[in-house]
């Protein structure tokens, strides 16, 4: 009899210990994505409004609102390449982490760094000059995120979908418009690696270097 109860009280605890187990798998954080919750929204991730999540390790942006997916679309994120000149140096580089829409910017012009001539081997203007203000090269719209880092369109539809930004996260028209509707100043976005790679990060800048 004494048997008997000491093997139902080992199942209850292996049962107990299962269920807890398979409890703290579904327990997923924004780092986490793509090994469990749901797809594109982490569970660290708000449930209520809209909320923005950016995976740079599949190129990928996904809008949802009040925890519901309302469109998702392939983006560009920042290439990790080094640009060094003299002592200078620039790492290409999309952010990791929580953030939010702290600015929306309607027809944003770029102002071109100086590393944009340097890829080009072109002679760097003066700071002031008017020919760095190129216009269209950023789509719309934009949503900046801080940093220099900003979600906004491209001219350059064929980098969709890679990792050839300066920093900044590129989007298709189409979803651009959709995002630029479905957000405010304050909406959260978080930013993250479903497959972790290792990268250099002594600097950060993006296509808009502020």
């Amino acid at each position: 009899m004494k048997l008997a109860r000491l093997f139902i009280l080992f199942g209850v605890l292996i049962a107990s210990q299962q269920a807890l187990a398979d409890d703290d798998s579904r327990r997923c954080h924004w780092w986490q994505f793509g090994h469990c919750g749901v797809e594109g929204r982490p569970h660290d991730a708000p449930n209520a409004d809209t909320l923005i999540t950016i995976d740079v390790a599949t190129n990928k942006i996904y809008l949802f609102q009040d925890g519901e997916l309302v469109d998702q679309s392939s983006v560009a994120t920042g290439s990790e390449k080094i640009l060094r000149k003299g002592k200078r140096v620039w790492v290409f580089h999309t952010p990791r982490g929580r953030m939010k829409v702290l600015r929306k910017v309607k027809d944003p012009v770029w102002r071109k760094p100086d590393w944009a001539y340097i890829e080009e081997g072109k002679p760097i203007p003066p700071p002031d000059s008017p020919s760095r203000d190129i216009k269209g090269h950023l789509g719309k719209y934009a949503l900046d995120l801080g940093g220099g880092i900003l979600i906004h369109g491209t001219d350059e539809a064929h980098s969709i979908g890679r990792r050839v930004s300066h920093g900044c996260v590129r989007v298709p028209n189409d979803m651009l418009e959709t995002v630029w509707k479905a957000t405010k100043v304050g909406t959260d976005v978080y930013i993250f690696e479903s497959a972790y790679t290792k990268t250099s990060m002594s600097e950060r800048h993006s296509d808009l270097d502020f």
